[in-house]
Order: C-alpha cells, then sequence, then structure tokens
C-alpha cells in the first residue's frame, strides 16, 4: 500500500467520523474552561470580596477596622493575590483621595476623618498613589483661596494633611507658599483699613505696601485706599506736629513732617514747619548730660556724685524739665530747668522743702497737680515797696533780711507767727530813715500775702 492510499484511507475516515471527533474535541475544551473557572474562583484567585470590604469600610470612615484587614491579608495572602487586590482598589482610592479633598475644601468632611482617612492610604502601603492628581488638586485649592473660595485654614491645613501622603515630600511647597503670601497680603490690607479708620496714615501706607500685587483684587484695592491716605494725612499730620511741637516734644512733631515730606517733598509749609521744629529742639531739648552739668555748676557739686531721673514737662507752653536730684544715690532736691533759658527751680513748700538757696527760684505742686512758681526775692520787694506807697509812706531803703539776722527784728517764734510756714515767706525789711524804727515785713512767695510785724511782736495783714 503506498503512501497516497493511506493519506486517502485516513482523510475518508476523519470525514466520516468528523461529528464525533468535534464532539470529542469541544468536551474536552470545555472540560478545560471550566477547570480554569473554578481555578479562577478559587479562594486563592478571587479577592472581589476582600476588595469590597476594605472600600467600604474606608468609605464608611471605618479606617481602623479597614487598616487592620488590609495587615491581615498583607500577612495571609500570597504575594501575586495581594497584588491583585492592591491593582483592583487602586483606582477607587485614588478617586477617593479626589473626592475627600474636595468634600474637605467645602466643609463637607471634617477634619479629623480627613486626617483619618490620608493615615489609613499610608497604611495601605502597596496602593499606587497617583501623585500628579493630587498636585493638580493642590494648585486648585490654592486658586480657590486666592478667589476667596475658601479660608485660609481649610487650605492650608489640606496643603498640610496632603504633604503627608507617602512619597508626596515637598512636591506642594509651592501652592503652600502662594496661600501664605496671599494669607499675609490679607492680613496686612486689614491692619491697614484699621488703621486707617484710626488715622495712623503712615502706617495704613506701610501696610497697604504690602499687599502683594499676586492678590490682584486687593491689590488694586490697597493702591486706591492708599492714596486716600496721602490726601487725607496732610491736614491730620499738620495738625499733630503743632500739637507735638506745642507740648515740647519737637521730635514727634519731626516724625509727622517726615511722614508727609515723601508725598509732598517740595511744600514749602512743611519745609518752613521742619525747620521750626529742627530749630526748637535744638534749643530746648536738653541731653543727660546737659542736665547733669547744669545742676552740678548751680549747686557746686561733682558732677561725677550726682544721678537724675527726669522727663520732660510743658508748663504754660514752656518747656521745663523735672528732676529728681541724687547724690551718692540719696536724693537731695527735686527741680524743675526752664529748657530755654536754664534756670532751675528747687521744691519748697510747707510739706517739703530742700533748704536750697543756690538756685534761680522755687516751685511747688498744687492739689490739683498744677505747678506753681514762686515769686523772686525782687518780687516781693516790689510788693512791699507798692504797699507802702498806698499807705503814702516814706522809707530809706528795702531789702531782704537775711535768716541770721533775724533775732534783731523779732522776739517770737516766727513758725508760731506764720503758722509754721516760715520758709514760704520773704523777710523784708524796710529801713525808715535816720533815727526811725524799721519795719518787717513777710512776703508769700506763693500766694504774694504781706503782713508787717507791729510793735507787739504781732503780725497784721496789710
Amino acid at each position: 500500500m503506498n503512501l497516497g492510499n493511506i493519506f486517502y484511507k485516513i482523510a475518508y475516515y476523519l470525514d466520516e467520523k468528523r461529528k464525533i471527533i468535534i464532539t470529542i474535541c469541544l468536551s474536552i475544551l470545555g472540560f478545560i474552561v471550566l477547570g480554569f473557572v473554578f481555578f479562577l474562583s478559587s479562594d486563592e484567585f478571587s479577592i472581589s470580596d476582600e476588595s469590597n470590604i476594605l472600600l467600604k469600610n474606608i468609605e464608611q470612615r471605618r479606617y481602623s477596622e479597614a487598616v487592620e484587614n488590609y495587615d491581615t491579608w498583607s500577612k495571609k495572602f500570597s504575594e501575586s493575590k495581594m497584588k491583585r487586590l492592591n491593582d483592583s482598589i487602586t483606582a477607587k482610592l485614588n478617586q477617593l483621595l479626589l473626592e475627600n479633598g474636595d468634600n474637605y475644601i467645602n466643609k463637607k468632611l471634617s477634619k479629623e476623618n480627613y486626617v483619618g482617612f490620608i493615615n489609613t492610604i499610608n497604611s495601605l502601603t502597596d496602593i499606587q498613589i497617583d501623585l500628579k492628581r493630587i498636585q493638580e488638586q493642590a494648585k486648585r485649592v490654592s486658586e480657590i483661596y486666592a478667589n476667596e473660595g475658601t479660608d485660609y485654614e481649610t487650605a492650608i491645613s489640606y496643603i498640610n494633611i496632603v504633604s503627608s501622603l507617602n512619597g508626596m515630600e515637598n512636591d506642594l511647597e509651592q501652592y503652600k507658599y502662594e496661600i501664605n503670601e496671599v494669607n499675609e497680603s490679607r492680613k496686612a490690607y486689614e491692619i491697614a483699613n484699621h488703621n486707617k479708620k484710626t488715622h495712623k496714615y503712615y502706617e495704613a501706607i506701610e501696610s497697604y505696601n504690602k499687599v502683594s500685587e499676586k492678590d490682584k483684587k486687593y491689590y488694586f484695592l490697597a493702591e486706591e485706599e492708599k492714596q486716600e491716605c496721602i490726601e487725607q494725612m496732610y491736614d491730620y499730620y499738620i495738625e499733630k506736629s503743632k500739637d507735638a511741637n506745642k507740648n515740647g516734644d519737637y521730635e514727634e512733631a519731626l516724625k509727622y513732617i517726615s511722614y508727609l515730606k515723601k508725598y509732598y517733598p517740595d511744600d514749602n509749609a512743611l519745609i518752613e514747619l521742619e525747620n521750626l521744629y529742627k530749630e526748637n529742639l535744638e534749643t530746648y531739648n536738653l541731653t543727660l548730660d546737659d542736665i547733669l552739668n547744669i545742676i552740678a555748676n548751680k549747686g557746686n557739686h561733682l558732677k561725677e556724685s550726682l544721678s537724675v531721673e527726669y522727663f520732660p514737662q510743658m508748663i504754660e507752653d514752656k518747656k521745663f524739665y523735672y528732676i529728681e536730684v541724687y547724690k551718692y544715690d540719696e536724693l537731695i532736691d527735686e527741680v524743675l530747668i526752664d529748657a530755654k533759658d536754664k534756670k532751675v527751680y528747687s521744691y519748697k513748700d510747707s510739706n517739703k522743702s530742700f533748704n536750697s538757696d543756690y538756685y534761680d527760684g522755687y516751685f511747688r505742686v498744687l492739689e490739683n497737680g498744677q505747678i506753681q512758681f514762686a515769686i523772686t526775692e525782687d518780687e516781693a520787694k516790689f510788693i512791699v515797696e507798692e504797699k507802702i506807697k498806698e499807705e503814702d509812706k516814706d522809707y530809706k531803703d528795702i531789702n531782704i533780711l537775711q535768716e541770721d539776722e533775724m533775732n534783731k527784728y523779732i522776739n517770737s517764734d516766727l513758725d508760731t507767727l506764720l503758722e509754721e510756714e516760715s520758709t514760704l515767706y520773704y523777710p523784708v525789711l524796710v529801713n525808715n530813715g535816720w533815727f526811725k524804727k524799721k519795719d518787717l515785713y513777710f512776703v508769700n512767695m506763693y500766694t504774694k500775702e504781706v503782713f508787717v510785724l507791729n510793735e507787739n511782736d504781732e503780725l497784721v495783714k496789710i
């Protein structure tokens, strides 16, 4: 039998039995497919239940259960099965990341729950997070905040929370910077508005200048408000400078002028005021060294032994310095120094006196806080002279009686006669001429009351 006959018989046989052969082949294929299906549905291969459980726990915010289940499965499942589980939930979790981010920004999700969600995602260590989409969302959040679609705390906390995602590192620093920049810009605008309302125009302008150009809406508003400040500050600061000058605070007066000259550099009125205040500052301003030199020279003290506590004070539109004088740390005097003529006045009243006789005059503080200066010896002599003229008397001369000569003309206790205020009176002796009795007058240095000593050693008010 040749090869052709054999091939013919095989072909004839297959043709005759083809239905049976097809049936057998299909049956074998069916068994193979069925076996494969059984394999796929076996516990080793199926991950649908675990996937559903994990996603459900996360969606229902049962984060601790989700993490616990994932950890259990990581230990129990084979590497291939765990990979299939991770692959099956990655897309859904990435979508949840975006949805929960939006919910947090829109205040539909609390910060606590959002942090819990992110921590849960980080605990699913093999999940592949689409960080690029998170970065895109972070950019949108920055824009939303800039457009006042959310508040600062929400925007910056969103950035801080999602920055903790595994693999994110410093990828969101740009958006954090942008949000903080806008926040600082808005705060500067609010501070500026407050300062403007309280007439602190210079401070307001400084704050308006801090509003970022990137914060377009508020930058435009700030520029408008700044121009209003520049216009309103002119008259207001000129009056403030005049008040400061009147109160002897020439540095403060010059400060207000300097604020204005920045925007009105060639204004003649400002230039004149500036020159006046500079002159006053040079004339009436005393340094610590100036004060020590004046007191040391007046009181014949060693300068190095002195120390002072002082502050400027305006009295009837004149600048003085109120000073406590210490010598070797012991209080020896309280004085006023006239800032212009440098005259020194020592404190003296019935309750407190430092027995200073080398100063230019005396002063005291009244109960209402006002300063009262004593009259001078020459004024006391003039007052007595006028009293004598009223009585049409003749006299030879009038002099202030020195304390050590007092006993020649008075036998009584002077403190008793003057109600313990003898130190507040100038004793004025009137020489009426040869062989005539001299008259002794007492002039109160503060009230200008005049008393004369009669023959019975009694004081009579005249």
